[in-house]
């Protein structure tokens, strides 16, 4: 599904943005 596609973008640049 593509939504679920968008969450799992959030959460990588989430997760990005706490990394850095």
């Amino acid at each position: 599904t593509r939504r679920r596609r968008i969450e799992i973008a959030h959460s990588l640049v989430l997760s990005e943005r706490q990394i850095k």
